[in-house]
């Protein structure tokens, strides 16, 4: 078949004859795929555009009018799934941008909500912490809120190490009990 032009191998491809279909596909893939190629840069993405250029051959093959060449409908027809698959690759990106923006949104509104409950938190938290008995209370305010050592808070205080764990252990129990 490959001594057959494209205009009789056309014909013969809109008589459903799947053998001359194979051989223009055999004899224009190659510089189709090149062609492709050169505009898509991804191997994956041109073969699966080749593919679709000849299977849209072949389903519109009693449509189409050969008058001399094949070479200069497919080579149009590449043209043209080309830019349909950058428009959907651009669609891809659009969707993908819009989904992070909502993404980062809501994010945005959380971190807001949460920063607002942790600042009511804290103030509960506080208020529980000036109901404290005045030893429990420093010992515990020395602990959490100015990162000192045990030993330290003991130095301070004028108490001894243990009283000091003591009084942090009754008011971590205190505020368990205000925020069950």
């Amino acid at each position: 078949m490959e001594q057959l032009d494209d205009t009789d191998l056309f014909t013969r491809i809109q008589a459903d004859d799947r053998y001359a279909f194979s051989e223009l596909v055999n004899r224009y893939s190659e510089i189709l795929f090149r062609f492709i190629q050169r505009r898509v840069y991804c191997s994956e993405d041109s073969e699966d555009i080749l593919q679709e250029v000849f299977v849209s051959l072949w389903n519109q093959r009693h449509k189409i009018t050969i008058e001399i060449s094949l070479y200069p409908y497919l080579f149009k027809a590449a043209k043209y799934k080309i830019i349909d698959w950058t428009i959907n690759q651009q669609k891809k990106v659009i969707h993908s941008e819009k989904l992070l923006v909502s993404f980062q949104e809501e994010l945005i509104s959380h971190t807001a909500e949460d920063e607002l409950l942790a600042k009511e938190l804290a103030i509960l938290i506080d208020t529980e912490i000036d109901k404290m008995p005045t030893t429990m209370k420093s010992a515990f305010s020395l602990s959490r809120k100015e990162s000192m050592s045990i030993k330290d808070i003991a130095s301070e205080l004028a108490i001894s190490e243990q009283t000091v764990k003591n009084n942090i252990s009754l008011a971590l129990g205190w505020l368990k009990l205000r925020f069950k």
